[in-house]
Formats: C-alpha cells, structure tokens, sequence
C-alpha cells in the first residue's frame, strides 16, 4: 500500500451528481432550477444562497446547474470572481465572459439573429466592445448602451441567463464591494438570473462600514437592495454528518489497514460522539478529518496509541486553540501537579492551568466548555489532579507506557511530530525484537539485533522499553534476554545516577530487571540453575556480581529467591571465577571495588583457606599489605571532582577489616613498609572533610588511629 496515494484523501470539491448527495441538497436544489424554468416575468432575478464556510453551497449550485442543463433555452454563466484584482478588471472580464457566451450563440445560428445582425453588423463580439481597452471602449460604448444591446439580444434569442457567482466570502473587503456593485450595475438584464452563494454574516461585516451606521446591519440592508430571494442552505442532519463522517474514519482504518479492538472502538465512539459531535456542522469538516486522519494513521501504525492519535487529531480539527495550546505547553498535561518536595499539590500550577483554559474558552458555549475538558481529561488523565484532585501511582504511569499512551512523556512528542523521534525506539521494530526473541534460542542472533537497535538510541530507552513489558515474558523468553544483557552489559552506561550508586543507570536497572524476571518465574524447577549460570556467563564479572548483589538484595525470607545455602553457592561461584580472573595479581588488586563481599564469603565460608590465600599474597611483597588496605577503602563518586577516587578508611572500614584479618598481624606488616615513628609523626587527616588527596600512608594513620582507640 502507497500511504501517500492521493485515493486514500477525501478531495473537498463540491458534488455534481445527484447519486452522491448525503445532505439532502438536491431537493433544495431542484426547486431553485424548477421556479428560474417557470418564471414568466423578463425582469432580472437575484438569489442569494447563505452557508458557512465548508456547509455545501458549491455543491447546490453544481446542482442547480445540473437540473438547468437539460434546457435549451437556458444559458448558463459561472463567473469567478476572486480571479480578478480591481474593479476595472472584474467589470472588464464580467462583459467579456458574458459577450463570449452570447457570441457562442449568435456564430452557431446567425440566420436565427438576422434582425440583431442587421442592425449591430455581424462583429466578433456581440456587445461590440473591443476589450483590450477596457477604458477607452466603454468610454465609446456607454453601460445602457451595453445592456440594451444584451436585452436585444436575449429578447430576439429566446434565451434565459443564469450566471452563478460562488466564493464571495472568499474575496476581501474591497472586492466583496466590487462585486455586489457590479451585480448592482448589471442586475437589470432582462430574462437574467443572478445566484449569489456566501457566508451572509461575513459578507455583512466586510461591507456594512461602507454603509449607513458602519455595522453588520448595515451591510445587511445593503444586501436586503440587492437579493430579491434569499435563502439559507439547508442545514445537514447530525445523523447524516456522523455517518459521512465515520465513513470517512472507516476508510481511514481500512486504509491503514489497522485492526482494533472492541474496547478501542467503544472509547472512540464514546469521545467522538460524547465531546466532538455537537462541532462537527458542516461535511467540509468531516472531510477534513477523515484526511487528517488518512496521513496520520499510516505514519504511526504501530508507534501510538491509536485511538489516543485519532482523539487528537479530532482536538486539532474541531478544538484548533486547545490543540495547539496542548502541543506548546506539554507540562500541563504530561507533567506533574505535585510539589517538588514533600507532599501535597503545585496549587501555581494548577491555577496557572484553570487560568489558560478560562481564556480558551472565551467563545465556547458552557456545553463545550465542559466537553474540551472531558475530551483533554480522556487524552491527559494528570489533569484530574488539577480539576478533581486526583493521583496517580507509578503502576499507572508504566500503563500509560506499555499503552503507548500520549500522556507518557515518552510518547507525547510523536504525536505531533508524525515520527519516531531521534534516538527513540520505533515500537514496531521493538515488537518484532520480542517476537523474534519468543521464536529463536540463538542467543548471538539476538544480541546482535539488539545492538543493531542499541545504535539508534539511547539505553535507558532500550531499558525502559524492556522493563516495561517485565512480566508479559515466559521463562524462555526471560531467560534468553538474561543473557542478551549479560552480553551487551560492557556497552551499558553505569556511572552517575542518585548518590553516584549507579542503581537506575542502564547498568544496573539491567541487573534489576533480571531479578524481576526470575522473581516472574519463581516456582520454575530451573530457577537456581540459571541462577548459577548467570555468575559465569556474563562477559564482565562486574556484570555478575551486579546480578549477584541484586539476587540478595531481598530482606523478608518470603521474598527470596533462594535458600540460604543456595546464596552461599553462588557466593562461591562468583569467588572461584574472581580468583580465576585475577591470574597472576590477586583479587584485592584485580577486585578492589568487590573485595568487602568477597573476601567476606569466602571466610565464612572456609576461613583456613581464605587465610592461607590472604598470607601467601602478602608474603610475596611487602608493599602488598597497602594493597590490601586499600582495597577495602571505599572509592567516592562526587561532584566535586569529575573522576572517583579513593576516601577515608573509617571507622566502620576498619572494624569490617579486623572481623576476619588478624589486626595485630596487619600492623606487623605495615611497620614493615612505614616506620611507627613516620606514622606517628601526624596525625590523620579526612578527605571527606578537605581537599587533601589519598595517600598510602594517611590511609596507613588512619588505621593506625582507630587501632589505637581500639587498645585503649
């Protein structure tokens, strides 16, 4: 399918055939046609066909047209007048579309005119005028003059006029002037009939300052001189507006080939006739949305939510200032009405918002009023906070993701940008990721379409997306994505974040999310088997040790996923693949940042070998004692300097140390690299209080200071 085919647009050009009449116009229509037909009186005739812009009077005079043809003695005219920039023109190329017409008639039956030939010669234009000097010639052949000879003329051929005069309400002031003065000027033309079509209340105020008190109802007498027969054009049945309309949303659907769901259609049908109904007055609007909605359903099939798409496109045709007041404002409606801090509502925002849709709907009715903000309500539900204090939990802000909803902060901007913006995820290309995850074991096939996705965009969104869907997943889907992360974990952002823990950088809501979908598949007889998997299989043991720590992160034992000894076996596992890692250094030099839970597990687990480890790697260098110390020293993420660096060995440090090494035979061994003299010399100082960097031997005094305190 071509979605930019011109076959899936509604065109919004009047109808001519009688077949295609949804309104009922061709009645009305008909009857203007049957009474010019009829009229016995010679004396000219003007109609007037009142309508709004878009309510159809194109079409009836297409119509009248139409019924006007199958009569020989009528001569149509249909004159447009806003081709045209001034009067000289307008009144120049009038004469001359009406001379050519008659001129028609006198070349094809010359024998028939022979006594208006005879008396006016036989010239190419029967009003005799040379119009390439519209000055000059009118000068010579005076305006009675020209009506006589058109008087003459249909008198002799038997002939009536109809010239029709559409779009008035298009021309601007000056020429809506010109016009009905030229109308005024020519509109006693025997046997000929004027239809005039326009918006009355427009036309009325664009020529009323000419007249009288300068007012609407001025212009209104005006016209009251000229229009023998006015006539308003029948106003289109609500019931037919709606089913041309959803005609028109029918074939949009169709064309887009989407399939929705009965709830989908009951919420739409339920807004749409609920809150946008009652604006829907003429077809031309009907059109407009039906190809609203034929561009923009093609473009985000399968990105949005549709019927979200279909709601706002219906506020763009039918509420154009909330539309554009919503798509320039997106805090208002995405954005929280809470404080910042604490609890309670932003009570400035929430007057800031009531104020704006005060001043929007200045021209609406109290019915619309109340309709926009059920619609806007439907669209953004954050608004219920402003209006009915209202609120939302998280829960409900990953349904309005998973949803694709435009309240999602993520989705809002697609909206109105008929794309997937930059560095976003096109939901269609992440639904075939899944679906090609369900379908394949190859876990490298699937890591490298990830990382084919990954390219394009950010990883917290990739993240989002993933975790969003968390418990729609079966285990084998859950476990092959487990192991798409553990692959790609080394491209995964894991700096910054709150308190420079690094919890919900990609990172580690990585890692979260596998605990979430092993904790969806808890009662899986495999469970602790992957479990165990999931310490080696991670390229980066980081990775592993991220997935261990949030594995253990459960407090309440009904929370767990393990039992105790289980936790121990993969402590254990994690150990040996640390230790097999480290090679030739060891794991307080090759772990540093893991060491606390290392070394830890590993005492209790089998303190002679963990000692045994612990003595061999000090005895093979002195210095070695430092790298210990320090590996237990906590590294600090801060503002305050762009790279982390090492802090304070406190007393909390300290204590930690000592519970499983001997601290009589760590400070033998550090009197070995530092004199008790040099490190008595001062005192420590903090860096966590100052702007002194670490050193080994204030780290060395400051486990000095706490070993002291410890005697006393």
């Amino acid at each position: 399918m071509n979605d930019t085919n011109s076959e899936n647009y509604s065109t919004d050009k009047p109808i001519i055939e009688k077949e295609l009449d949804a309104f009922q116009r061709y009645g009305f229509s008909k009857r203007i046609a049957e009474t010019i037909v009829e009229r016995k009186n010679r004396d000219s005739l003007v109609f007037g066909i009142f309508g709004v812009w878009g309510e159809g009077k194109s079409t009836v005079l297409n119509f009248i047209n139409k019924e006007l043809e199958s009569h020989d003695e009528i001569l149509t005219l249909v004159f447009n007048p806003w081709r045209y920039g001034d009067e000289d023109t307008l009144i120049k190329n009038f004469l001359k579309k009406v001379s050519e017409l008659l001129g028609k008639e006198l070349s094809s039956n010359k024998e028939k005119f022979a006594g208006f030939v005879g008396k006016y010669g036989s010239v190419g234009s029967i009003i005799g005028v040379d119009f390439s000097d519209v000055g000059k010639n009118l000068a010579d052949v005076d305006l009675e003059n020209l009506k006589k000879r058109v008087d003459e003329f249909i008198s002799e051929s038997g002939k009536r006029l109809v010239i029709f005069i559409d779009d008035i309400d298009r021309l601007d002031k000056q020429e809506i002037y010109s016009l009905f003065r030229l109308v005024k000027l020519t509109a006693d033309f025997k046997n000929t009939t004027y239809i005039l079509s326009f918006d009355q209340e427009m036309v009325a105020s664009a020529i009323g300052e000419r007249f009288g008190t300068g007012d609407k109802k001025a212009g209104e007498n005006f016209l009251e001189k000229i229009i023998q027969v006015p006539l308003s054009i029948p106003k289109a049945q609500p019931d037919a507006l709606k089913k041309f309309c959803f005609k028109l949303v029918d074939n949009a659907i169709l064309k887009s080939e989407l399939n929705l769901s009965e709830d989908e259609v009951q919420r739409f049908v339920y807004q749409f006739t609920t809150n946008i109904l009652g604006r829907l007055t003429t077809p031309r609007l009907a059109v407009r949305y039906g190809n609203t909605l034929s561009f923009s359903l093609p473009l985000l099939k399968g990105e949005v939510n549709i019927i979200d798409l279909m709601l706002i496109e219906a506020l763009r045709v039918f509420y154009p200032e909330h539309y554009s007041f919503v798509k320039n404002n997106p805090d208002y409606f995405i954005g929280s009405y809470s404080e910042t801090y604490g609890h309670g509502n932003n009570q400035a925002k929430i007057d800031s918002i009531k104020k704006h849709f005060e001043n929007l709907e200045i021209n609406l009715g109290e019915k619309d009023k109340s309709k926009v903000r059920d619609l806007l309500s439907n669209l953004f539900p954050r608004l219920d906070t402003a209006f009915g204090n209202y609120h939302f939990g998280n829960e409900t802000y990953n349904e309005w993701f998973v949803q694709k909803r435009i309240v999602s902060t993520k989705y809002f901007d697609r909206y109105f940008s008929y794309s997937v913006i930059e560095g976003d995820i096109s939901d269609i290309e992440f639904d075939l990721l899944l679906e090609f995850i369900a379908q394949t074991d190859n876990i490298d096939l699937i890591t490298e379409k990830v990382q084919g996705i990954i390219t394009k965009t950010s990883k917290d969104n990739f993240m989002q997306k993933l975790r969003s869907l968390e418990k729609e997943y079966d285990w084998e889907s859950a476990k092959r994505i487990s192991k798409v992360l553990c692959d790609i974990s080394r491209e995964l952002p894991k700096q910054g974040g709150m308190m420079s823990m690094g919890f919900e950088t990609p990172f580690g809501q990585a890692a979260i999310f596998i605990l979430q979908l092993l904790k969806n598949h808890k009662e899986k007889e495999d469970l602790f088997d992957f479990g165990k998997e999931l310490m080696t299989y991670p390229k980066q043991f980081e990775f592993a040790y991220e997935i261990n720590n949030w594995l253990r992160s459960s407090k309440q034992p009904e929370e767990k996923l393990f039992n105790d000894e289980q936790y121990v076996e993969l402590a254990k596992i994690l150990t040996e693949r640390a230790l097999e890692e480290s090679k030739d250094k060891s794991i307080f030099e090759r772990f540093p940042e893991h060491i606390g839970y290392i070394g830890h597990t590993w005492a209790e687990r089998d303190k002679p070998e963990f000692d045994k480890y612990v003595e061999s790697f000090l005895d093979r260098d002195e210095k070695n004692i430092l790298i210990l110390l320090k590996s237990y020293t906590p590294t600090v993420r801060s503002s305050a300097k762009p790279e982390p660096f090492k802090g304070d060995l406190s007393r909390d440090r300290y204590e930690y140390l000592v519970s499983f090494y001997d601290k009589e035979k760590l400070f033998e061994r550090i009197q070995t690299v530092f004199k008790i003299k040099e490190i008595e010399a001062e005192g420590p100082f903090w860096i966590d209080y100052g702007t002194q960097d670490f050193t080994d031997l204030n780290m060395v005094r400051q486990f000095y200071k706490w070993y002291q305190e410890e005697k006393k």
